[in-house]
């Protein structure tokens, strides 16, 4: 064991010992046992059917052809309280998924129709910041907002939400956001190799929580401010514990994590507990060059992925449920100042008044233990049991979860496996200098970069255009994760550094990058303790100076400051 690690160990068990009763409630009970109802994986009872997109309704495939005009708005009837909805020729969809041809000029009217400013990010696109959604320009309330830019992104799962700033977390929670998937020649062979129609074979599933005591309002308290805000209801497609019948065939599901904070742990696991594999095609920014067989990824909020799951095989009447492994989120965590030590090379922020640090935010999991447990210690850390007072209202993050369930009911003919070849993506680009450092942080009761909270005066981090930067994001050991969000620029994952032990496993090469970091990426998930190096071509087609956002997208974070401005000029 290296001198670090001991070290990092040492100091993390004497501020579990000095600080654990000083925690908040939920924090320090973050993922505590609940009723084994509520958490028994294999317990679930699947009672809905999934919310499929069809050609209109909820979540229905919108083809963008032309302009059209969206409303945000409060919705009777529907999984959530708000939603964007587009009325056209007699039918309505709501919180539709938008299917764009690369290459489209899109035109959209934002017509905001809730009570407080609004706009729409068009999250994973390269536009100018003028049609960003960044925030900077809004819609207020029964105003207008018009929106003009050509889709130039590569096929992929991209997403749309509010970026109101201080407001985006309660509008996305409660239900403003959508799916959007630009189409192009590569992704069009791939649904002929594969033998996939959309909405049949091909489908999109829209991840996300909220509290059953509260589905309509959203309400965090301080302490979710600090976490994050988790519910204890899963939704796929605004459903709560739902089933899909499916044949004996492959199925491509593209998934988008549109949780406020959750992160997930995606497995398959069949009838006999065995998790099952499936083929990773595609990240954030669309198809990777070749396939790549997983038995599990980690998905923070807002990333996506795009997989292949195969039912041929198995046996009529049995079914394969999607899960969210039990893992340790370390959670738990405020930076105390004094006691944090700071990822090597980075400065110390300035201490948090009178936080003190925190441990490891492991949970005990009702039920005989199993082997999905055994990634829950991270290092040597023990699992600290929580009194039953202090049991949270949300189910912790890193606690085992059922989501979907299919159900094999019909006999079909078995589809070809993915291609080996899936994209021609283009090689990370190459870099020159220093990299530049982000380094990630808690003190005086805030998430801040560099040290910094957002202010929207302030002066932005300018990067000149068209030039390739190493960006280097720092995360101190005592924080929790971060996935951090670029506006307008996809990016590369060239490597992970000092990464939890737990991830080791997932790596697919010696710079320690996991299954979700290969392809293009938008955000990048940097756990505590972790340095994660990623590589961006500013290359820049749009006039003048150009005003984007990087964030963490956890998003109670995000209102919160943890945000900067960034200039390319």
């Amino acid at each position: 064991m290296t001198p670090l690690r001991t070290r990092r160990r040492t100091l993390a068990a004497l501020a579990a010992l000095a600080a654990v009763p000083m925690l908040p409630a939920r924090i320090r009970g973050a993922g505590a046992a609940a009723p084994p109802r509520e958490l028994c994986a294999n317990g679930t009872s699947f009672e809905r059917p999934l919310a499929m997109p069809g050609r209109d309704g909820f979540m229905g495939y919108y083809d963008v052809r032309e302009g059209f005009a969206v409303r945000a708005a409060a919705v009777a009837g529907g999984p959530m309280p708000l939603g964007y909805v587009i009325d056209e020729h007699g039918r309505q969809w709501r919180n539709p998924v938008l299917v764009v041809p690369r290459g489209t000029a899109m035109r959209v009217t934002l017509d905001n129709a809730i009570d407080a400013p609004t706009i729409v990010h068009w999250h994973g696109l390269t536009v100018d910041s003028r049609n960003d959604g960044n925030g900077f320009r809004l819609a207020a309330p029964g105003a207008k907002f018009d929106y003009a830019f050509p889709v130039a992104n590569r096929a992929g799962t991209y997403w749309y939400h509010p970026h109101p700033h201080g407001l985006t977390a309660g509008q996305a929670h409660r239900g403003l956001f959508g799916v959007m998937l630009v189409d192009d020649a590569e992704d069009r062979a791939l649904a002929a190799a594969l033998g996939t129609t959309r909405g049949d074979t091909d489908l999109v599933l829209a991840l996300c929580d909220r509290r059953s005591d509260a589905r309509d309002r959203y309400a965090p308290a301080r302490d979710d401010l600090v976490s994050g805000y988790l519910g204890d209801e899963m939704l796929v497609n605004g459903t709560s514990r739902p089933y899909l019948d499916v044949g004996t065939r492959g199925y491509r599901l593209r998934i988008v994590n549109a949780a406020n904070a959750r992160t997930f742990r995606l497995a398959f696991r069949g009838d006999d507990g065995a998790v099952l594999p499936f083929t990773l095609l595609g990240t954030d920014g669309g198809l990777l060059a070749r396939p790549l067989a997983c038995r599990e990824v980690f998905v923070a909020s807002a990333e996506r992925i795009d997989v292949w799951i195969d039912f041929a095989g198995r046996a009529l009447g049995d079914s394969v449920v999607m899960e969210s492994l039990a893992f340790d989120p370390m959670h738990g965590e405020r930076h105390g100042g004094h006691s944090a030590p700071a990822p090597a090379g980075a400065a110390t922020p300035a201490p948090a008044d009178g936080a003190a640090a925190m441990t490891h935010g492991a949970q005990a999991m009702p039920g005989p233990a199993t082997a999905d447990q055994e990634a829950m210690a991270h290092g040597s850390h023990a699992m600290p049991m929580t009194a039953p007072d202090a049991l949270p209202a949300a189910l912790g993050d890193g606690v085992r979860l059922s989501l979907l369930q299919f159900r094999v009911r019909r006999r079909t003919p078995a589809s070809p496996p993915p291609p080996t070849t899936l994209s021609s993506l283009p090689s990370p680009p190459a870099t020159d200098g220093d990299a530049v450092p982000f380094r990630l942080s808690f003190a005086k009761d805030r998430w801040r970069i560099n040290d910094q909270v957002f202010d929207m005066a302030a002066e932005p981090l300018v990067v000149p255009r068209n030039t390739v930067q190493t960006w280097l994001f720092r995360n101190y050991y005592t924080s929790m994760p971060h996935p951090m969000h670029l506006h307008g620029f996809g990016f590369r994952v060239i490597a992970r550094e000092q990464s939890p032990d737990f991830l080791a496993p997932l790596a697919t090469d010696n710079k320690g990058r996991l299954p979700t970091d290969l392809g293009v990426k938008d955000t990048v998930l940097v756990w505590p303790g972790e340095s994660v190096r990623v590589a961006i071509d500013f290359a820049c087609t749009f006039p003048g100076p150009q005003d984007y956002l990087l964030h963490c997208h956890n998003l109670e974070h995000e209102d919160g400051g943890m945000m900067m401005k960034v200039r390319v000029a």
